[in-house]
């Protein structure tokens, strides 16, 4: 009964190892924007406090999740969802109105949110003598959604704005289970928005950026997560 038992568990095993007809992937981590900002707010004396507001802000908390059919066993083709958030705050930044008068303290809020959805090709492929670990790639290319809240001054304002944007990453799966496995991925991302919406609550106006005022999402992150595979 015992070798009947092996000689089954083995065979499985060889069998269900095989490259996934299908892929699925969700994944979390952080991220890191490329974008090198400062403290260009005219009138603010403490820069200290924005340069680490825009610190802050480069920062980001990343998700994302994918799905790839995969076909020819090494190459597949699937749809790839990303969302990250960045978000920083100080308090009590000294600010010149330029009346030669008087100085008002503010405080400085502001939340970054980013979508993006796109077509994706992937890469498996499976290495090792049991073949429980595979190599990953992906290219993604569609469309990302920037929604940033901002307060000062006792001023809320909403800026939003889409643009076409695009995510390459390489990772590693390991497979504990012929149907499960966990993965790591390394990624970059680049998207720029050059043209926004701004709402103050009462008045909606279009906006197009200069260029060293866009909006730059572009980042590198790392993440990690959860696979499911199906044969």
């Amino acid at each position: 009964m015992l070798l009947w038992t092996t000689i089954v568990v083995v065979a499985t095993a060889q069998v269900a190892m095989r490259t996934p007809t299908l892929r699925f992937s969700a994944s979390g981590g952080v991220g890191f924007l490329f974008a090198d900002t400062g403290s260009d707010l005219d009138g603010v004396l403490t820069t200290a406090q924005t340069d680490q507001l825009y610190q802050s802000l480069r920062r980001a908390r990343h998700l994302s999740g994918d799905i790839h059919y995969l076909f020819k066993d090494q190459y597949g083709i699937g749809i790839k969802y990303i969302f990250h958030h960045t978000s920083g705050e100080e308090n009590e930044v000294l600010v010149d109105p330029g009346d030669n008068l008087h100085f008002i303290v503010i405080d400085l809020r502001e939340s970054d949110y980013l979508n993006f959805t796109g077509l994706s090709f992937g890469g498996y492929s499976a290495v090792g003598k049991q073949k429980r670990i595979g190599l990953t790639s992906s290219l993604s290319a569609g469309y990302a959604f920037l929604r940033s809240e901002l307060s000062m001054i006792g001023q809320q304002l909403l800026i939003t704005g889409g643009n076409f944007a695009m995510n390459a990453e390489i990772g590693a799966d390991y497979r504990f289970h012929p149907n499960l496995g966990i993965g790591i991925t390394l990624g970059t991302f680049s998207g720029y928005f050059r043209k926004v919406k701004i709402t103050d609550g009462t008045q909606t106006q279009e906006q197009k950026l200069d260029k060293d005022e866009q909006y730059n999402a572009s980042n590198i992150h790392l993440t990690l997560g959860l696979r499911y595979y199906i044969n």
